[in-house]
């Protein structure tokens, strides 16, 4: 099994040691007090954190630790844009792999494409992407499509009143996992952008 999935399993190590490559390329000369920010600010958010199942929970603390960076690096002077940006990167960073790694150990069940891709799907909205999201499943030729009612890392983020965070902390890692299994995300509106679901079109290439 892939190092980099065992590691998504730590968020507080994992988040750290994205976070810190990032900070010392941004803040050469005070990534320490920046990252002593970030922990004073998730100490803070920890102690009302939501409780859900145990995959959820996993990635709601991923989610405090993006929120807890992004009030950090406003702190020391930087945009929300700019914040946003880093944001995004560190969990790019800490993400990758776990798709990449999830498509490598879907050999085991086919070594057809479509086949794969639609077996992770099924896996990861009943498994991980569990209660209290919500998905309204829906027929697609082309490849597999669900639409997402509920979100909690939208309810998340809003209620601690960084909306504009969602897209740079979650909704922009679906298109590494596109990429991670060879497929194609169409998404055309988003809780967070004030739609009344998220529309996930995973289009599977047609294989020659």
């Amino acid at each position: 099994m892939s190092i980099g999935l065992l590691r998504w399993y730590t968020p507080k190590a994992t988040f750290r040691r994205t976070a810190n490559h990032r900070l010392q390329e941004y803040f050469p000369e005070k990534s320490a007090q920046v990252w002593r920010s970030t922990r004073t600010w998730q100490t803070r958010l920890a102690a009302s954190r939501p409780r859900y199942s145990a995959s959820v929970n996993l990635m709601i603390r991923y989610a405090e630790w993006c929120c807890a960076l992004y009030r950090a690096l406003q702190d020391h002077g930087m945009s929300q844009a700019e914040a946003g940006m880093i944001v995004e990167q560190v969990m790019s960073d800490a993400y990758r792999p776990v798709p990449a790694a999830m498509f490598r150990l879907s050999r085991l069940r086919s070594s057809k494409h479509d086949t794969r891709v639609k077996w992770l799907m099924s896996l990861i909205t009943q498994y991980f992407f569990s209660s209290p999201f919500h998905h309204r499943h829906l027929s697609w030729e082309t490849g597999v499509a669900f639409d997402v009612t509920i979100c909690p890392f939208a309810d998340y983020f809003r209620d601690q009143g960084v909306p504009e965070l969602t897209p740079y902390a979650a909704c922009n890692a679906d298109h590494i996992a596109a990429h991670a299994l060879g497929i194609k995300l169409i998404r055309t509106q988003t809780i967070t952008g004030g739609a009344e679901y998220c529309d996930f079109r995973w289009e599977i290439p047609k294989q020659f």
